[in-house]
């Protein structure tokens, strides 16, 4: 089987929409599978890259990139790949003209839903709540969403909440729950580097007996980063060992480093910005907690990746999180009150207690392997394909 994958978000973009196609592309690959990625270019995308095409584009906001849907050249070159499938992982540029591919070529064309995009476009345009932007916004959002969906055979969601949002923006086409996996690998190899791990606390003047809290991800308003930094800046007073490290970028990164700056304890809290994908792993190996307040996941990868290094979470409750934080693995909060009696909790276990959490946290991650994902994703591929044949016999019957 010959799949396009069509996104406009990939390496070396950081996101989960970049980390989970990246992670198919590879999947597929090593099962005998032959897929081609086709991307936007990108400042710093790497100069040999196999089966993958890029457009070019233009940035747009939040280190995203944009482009447009019609690539003639490109387009005529694609439709002599032989194609089988066409798999989209987004619905603006890239994605609508992977759609049209599909359309034209008369391939199956499924889709993942990866991003709950109404609070990340509120974020962007600084909308007021209950404001007539923010309206606008939740129409648009719902209506393009359907239309795109609906344009596919089979639409995947890494969560039930997803598929729940989905089905009442009126998505009419199956739709199939798959979590994006994750490369384990990656993360438990880095994990038993205690070398590595001591090397990176000391370079930010934090010791072993030290906590270090940790959140990877965007730096921006949907993931209610200001709040969960102002909740950590007040309690250290009363942690004298607990530091904070923030990995990621975004809209929200001035007014976070604001906050930083007024603290007294700016010492403690520590602004890396971003990332290279491969040097994610390092981060949280260095930690002992990963948070998060974010409400905006449609499953939230550096979950995984945190539950993967051995990290217990202590994380805003979501319904993206029903299945994956248990009471052995993490603690949620709904509000300042529940979010101190967690930190509490986690900071004051025994080592006992902490060592049986982060076991917890391993064996969690166990469900989430790239390989167990790419079967999935496959599965569903064939399902596409099956509805294709019985759409165009049922065509045929009719004339």
């Amino acid at each position: 089987m010959r799949i396009a994958l069509m996104t406009d978000a990939y390496y070396p973009q950081i996101g989960g929409v970049s980390t989970s196609t990246s992670l198919l592309k590879n999947g597929l690959r090593k099962q005998g599978y032959k897929s081609f990625v086709v991307t936007t270019t990108d400042p710093e995308q790497p100069d040999n890259e196999e089966n993958v095409f890029r457009v070019v584009s233009i940035p747009f906001f939040s280190a995203k990139r944009m482009t447009l849907a019609f690539h003639p050249i490109l387009k005529r070159q694609i439709e002599t790949m032989g194609l089988d499938l066409v798999h989209t992982q987004t619905e603006f540029g890239i994605g609508n003209f992977g759609r049209r591919i599909a359309k034209k070529n008369d391939l199956p064309h499924v889709h993942t839903f990866h991003t709950l995009y109404e609070d990340w476009i509120n974020d962007q345009l600084r909308t007021r709540k209950g404001g007539l932007r923010q309206k606008l916004v939740h129409w648009y959002v719902r209506r393009e969403s359907r239309r795109f969906c609906n344009a596919a055979h089979i639409v995947i969601a890494p969560t039930e909440k997803t598929k729940r949002i989905l089905i009442t923006y009126g998505v009419n086409v199956p739709i199939r729950v798959i979590p994006t996996g994750i490369d384990l690998n990656r993360f438990y190899e880095t994990k038993n580097n205690l070398e590595a791990r001591r090397n990176l606390r000391e370079q930010y003047g934090i010791s072993e007996d030290d906590r270090l809290l940790l959140y990877v991800g965007r730096i921006s308003q949907e993931k209610q980063i200001e709040r969960l930094t102002t909740y950590i800046e007040k309690r250290m007073p009363l942690w004298s060992q607990i530091h904070f490290m923030l990995v990621g970028d975004g809209p929200a990164s001035g007014k976070v480093k604001g906050i930083i700056e007024e603290s007294p304890h700016k010492d403690r809290i520590h602004y890396i910005g971003p990332v290279r994908m491969e040097n994610v792993p390092q981060y949280y190996a260095a930690a002992d907690l990963f948070l998060s307040a974010s409400q905006s996941e449609t499953q939230g990868l550096t979950y995984f990746e945190a539950l993967a290094s051995g990290l217990p979470l202590l994380v805003q409750e979501d319904a993206c999180l029903d299945g994956v934080l248990n009471e052995e693995n993490g603690i949620s909060f709904h509000d300042e009150t529940s979010f101190d009696l967690g930190l509490t909790t986690l900071l004051t276990e025994t080592n006992e207690k902490r060592a049986l959490r982060s076991r917890a946290a391993v064996k969690k991650a166990h469900e989430y392997g790239v390989t167990s994902f790419v079967n999935k994703v496959l599965a569903v591929y064939e399902e596409a394909r099956s509805l294709k044949t019985g759409t165009v016999n049922r065509r045929n019957s009719m004339c």
